[in-house]
């Protein structure tokens, strides 16, 4: 889809992710940046933070936060991530895969970045971030 946004799309993507990464180290500490995404580790999980163009005038902000890598994929993680996953208000939370030995539990959000000022965008990264961390914990505790 972003193919067929105009010349100006890229641009726009790119000061829109040069915003996202300084925002982010007023959350945590960003490990790699390049031109299309952001590694921001927050306490214990890493995310990738990417800005997508949907058309010339929508660009969306996508988080892929690792929550935890290589849990027992059993019934009980599967219930756990369930009842986690209802506790969100942003965001969504899945294992990496369904029927593996281990797996590993992402949370995905995206939304809408076009009109946000620094602090709104912060605020719902920090949320999204945030509340990532806090469910990682309690993953790794019931583990």
């Amino acid at each position: 889809m972003s193919d067929e946004s105009g010349p100006n799309s890229s641009a726009a993507q790119q000061v829109l992710l040069e915003r996202v990464a300084t925002l982010l180290t007023e959350i945590g500490d960003v490990t790699d940046a390049d031109a299309e995404s952001v590694v921001v580790a927050v306490g214990s999980t890493r995310a990738s933070v990417r800005v997508i163009a949907l058309a010339d005038d929508l660009q969306v902000v996508s988080v892929t936060q690792l929550l935890a890598l290589n849990l027992p994929n059993t019934d009980a993680l599967r219930s756990d991530v369930e009842e986690l996953d209802a506790t969100l208000s942003f965001g969504n939370l899945r294992r990496s895969d369904l029927t593996g030995v281990t797996t590993d539990v992402l949370q995905y959000y995206t939304f809408p970045a076009d009109g946000l000022t620094d602090i709104p965008l912060l605020t719902v990264l920090h949320i999204v971030l945030s509340g990532g961390d806090d469910i990682a914990r309690k993953l790794v505790d019931a583990s």
